[in-house]
């Protein structure tokens, strides 16, 4: 609730404290891309990449690893850094083909627009 409420520190503190005392909860993914997202949306984009990444690197099949991955691209976009944003979008497709085509295939897609990637 305090992130949807723009608090972003407020929920981010609360969303630290859970995904380190419950590192190996099922609701650790969500908490940990939850935490990413607060600071993307703060336009802190190099710790919310952090946060990202780590997510997605604890358990690639965890409910929003996926997710995360997608918002790993997007922070990337918003610090120009092409060569990795191409590099989890690159990952994602791979990694993730059903939902590439299907749950969130506008925001892949709207990913890939953004950017210019080899390959």
């Amino acid at each position: 609730r305090l992130w949807n409420a723009g608090f972003y520190p407020e929920a981010r503190q609360q969303l630290a404290s859970f995904v380190e005392s419950y590192p190996d909860h099922w609701r650790a993914t969500y908490g940990r891309n939850l935490l990413g997202r607060a600071y993307l949306d703060d336009g802190m984009t190099e710790e919310a990449a952090r946060w990202f990444l780590r997510n997605y690197q604890t358990d690639r099949t965890a409910p929003r690893a996926a997710d995360s991955l997608l918002f790993l691209a997007d922070a990337m976009i918003q610090r120009d850094d092409t060569n990795r944003a191409c590099i989890a979008l690159a990952e994602f497709g791979e990694t993730y083909p059903a939902l590439a085509t299907g749950r969130v295939l506008e925001r892949y897609q709207s990913m890939r627009n953004r950017v210019t990637c080899e390959g």
